[in-house]
């Protein structure tokens, strides 16, 4: 059985202001994103029936807060920490007939309110130590953080594909770039840069430089799915999810134990495979593109196992330009974590920018006649679980 495709569509998104520090906390803001959304779409609290959480307290006494804020009526409920995951699964739920009108959110205001992003840190940990193949060691003697870990897997990936430190730094380069372009951006006020600025840039953790590094920054968003009889008197096009796809792989990349490549790949190389077989496309038929990319490594990775160049390949794919505006395959044109917003869990701005893309609303960003775009979150134990969707237009 294929993928329900326009059986669902995303039919309002908002991102709240991103920034280092935003006054309220992590329900204010989410509540802003949500009220956001609605509007975005023309639609009611009430014509909400499901709810999508992305928040860091996903107990089901938070969820029931949601369901009072919301008016207090029975929902369909659940919990993913991936955007694009969660996309799919809206979709899957509407064509079920489970739920009409599906909210995904999360907001963050760690920075300043803090708890939220600290509790679950140290809720995390126990779990994570027990889990298998991944010793007390890679968290505790060495004093691993997540800088630190991807600097050791940048090293890798460069020795193990020749690959040129500065072809990986032309990625902070392009992400700066579209930041310029997006006044939403927390980075694009500071102008443009280039791989000598990277370079120069204070070092974090060899070879990682500062500009290499994501943001870390409070904001929100939220997403509405509905059906598509909701859809069609909605106030925006609709932007159809044509497919999706989620991966998992239980193992870490970071514990050295691995095989590194096809350890890490698997999750986003599953996900892709599904989505792409569901929605009936191809690659070269992908307009926009919007992906995890906390630092330039990540990003060479993802679109080697997304299928878009070879494994090996990614850091030519930057360095050719292929993810710029213009090129074959532009991608996280708002930014992206390292110049437009990293809010704690931010994948879902992966998919308000993919939908604003295909409703061509970009403005000076814009990506002339985008009609199939894509999406890949990715998260959980530095990403064991990826998910891909693929949204398209009439």
């Amino acid at each position: 059985m294929g993928f329900p495709q326009r059986k669902a569509a995303i039919v309002g998104v908002y991102n709240t202001k991103q920034a280092k520090m935003l006054e309220g906390t992590p329900w204010t803001l989410a509540l802003e994103a949500i009220q956001g959304a609605l509007d975005d779409a023309g639609l009611k609290h009430s014509d909400i029936d499901g709810l999508s959480s992305m928040m860091y307290d996903a107990s089901l006494t938070a969820q029931q807060m949601w369901v009072e804020q919301l008016g207090g009526r029975p929902m369909t409920y659940t919990s993913h920490g991936i955007a694009g995951a969660l996309v799919t699964k809206a979709a899957a739920a509407i064509a079920a007939g489970l739920t009409n009108v599906v909210c995904i959110y999360f907001g963050n205001a760690g920075m300043r309110a803090g708890p939220s992003k600290q509790r679950a840190a140290k809720e995390a940990v126990p779990v994570v130590r027990k889990a298998p193949r991944v010793p007390d060691w890679d968290f505790n003697i060495h004093g691993a953080y997540m800088s630190a870990w991807y600097a050791l897997w940048t090293r890798r990936y460069m020795d193990q594909f020749n690959a040129p430190y500065e072809n990986l730094a032309e990625y902070p380069v392009t992400a700066r770039y579209h930041a310029t372009l997006n006044p939403a951006s927390i980075m694009g006020e500071r102008g443009e840069i280039t791989v000598q600025d990277v370079i120069d840039s204070p070092m974090i953790s060899s070879p990682l430089h500062r500009l290499d590094c994501s943001l870390d920054n409070d904001g929100g968003y939220a997403i509405l799915v509905a059906s598509a009889e909701v859809a069609k008197n909605c106030r925006k096009e609709p932007i159809w999810v044509l497919g999706g796809g989620e991966g998992i792989y239980t193992d870490f990349y970071m514990s050295f134990t691995n095989d590194w490549i096809n350890d890490h790949g698997q999750s986003v190389r599953k996900a892709s495979e599904i989505a792409f077989a569901g929605a009936g496309v191809s690659r070269d038929d992908i307009d926009v593109a919007a992906m995890y990319d906390c630092f330039p490594v990540t990003m060479a990775r993802n679109i080697e196992e997304m299928g878009f160049c070879k494994v090996g390949e990614g850091h030519e794919y930057i360095k050719e330009g292929h993810l710029k505006l213009g090129g074959k395959l532009p991608t996280n044109t708002d930014g992206g974590l390292l110049s437009h917003s990293h809010c704690g869990n931010p994948s879902g701005m992966h998919v308000v920018e993919v939908v604003k893309q295909l409703r061509g609303e970009c403005d000076a960003r814009q990506v002339k006649d985008a009609k199939i775009g894509a999406v890949l979150s990715q998260g959980y134990a530095v990403h064991g679980v990826a998910g891909v969707a693929i949204l398209g237009k009439d």
